[in-house]
């Protein structure tokens, strides 16, 4: 199947399929219909595919590409006839938030960045305060600490996870990966 597996929310996409044949059975747009079915973090979407060739089409509209909520979907390709129902395939996708919508605000953060400047914050907070505020949200889920070696050891668990997502893509831009420390000794 040839669906996508990345999608922008409010783009358009079309694709199309051959023929299928599974289990020694061939599936043509002459007997069957093509469906996608797809669930997600909002209301499901169903797509009918239309004939092309022994083939199908399928189109997903901006229209509908807007209603889908940026996250993880999955889908599932199914061809149907008369008391005939076949998977034809199952996946999963991704819908990415329409940014170009000035009316949303968008923060492209991982969890990890964003937990790390939450923690980070919790630490300039506490010290700001001379340890007397000790209890912060960090997301959606509250700590208290007592010390400020705590609040260290939080941030320092998130920025090894940050630096960690972020090392195929300085390696990819020549720089290097950030987790290896080399040293030169001079005699």
């Amino acid at each position: 199947m040839n669906i996508f597996g990345e999608l922008q929310q409010g783009d358009s996409a079309t694709w199309n399929d051959d023929a299928v044949s599974l289990n020694g059975v061939s599936y043509t747009s002459s007997g069957y219909t093509l469906e996608y079915k797809l669930g997600g973090q909002g209301a499901a979407l169903t797509l009918t595919a239309t004939p092309n060739g022994s083939g199908w089409k399928t189109n997903l509209t901006t229209k509908q590409s807007s209603a889908l909520v940026p996250g993880k979907w999955w889908w599932k390709a199914l061809l149907s006839a008369t008391e005939v129902r076949v998977t034809a395939g199952k996946g999963e996708l991704t819908v990415t938030p329409d940014i170009s919508d000035a009316s949303i605000a968008f923060d492209g953060s991982t969890v990890a960045e964003a937990a790390l400047k939450a923690a980070e914050a919790a630490l300039a907070s506490f010290t700001s305060s001379n340890g007397k505020v000790k209890k912060y949200t960090i997301g959606n889920r509250s700590m208290e600490f007592s010390t400020i070696p705590e609040i260290l050891q939080v941030i320092y668990y998130w920025k090894a996870l940050v630096t960690t997502e972020q090392s195929p893509q300085s390696i990819a831009q020549g720089l290097g990966d950030p987790r290896r420390l080399f040293a030169r000794f001079v005699r």
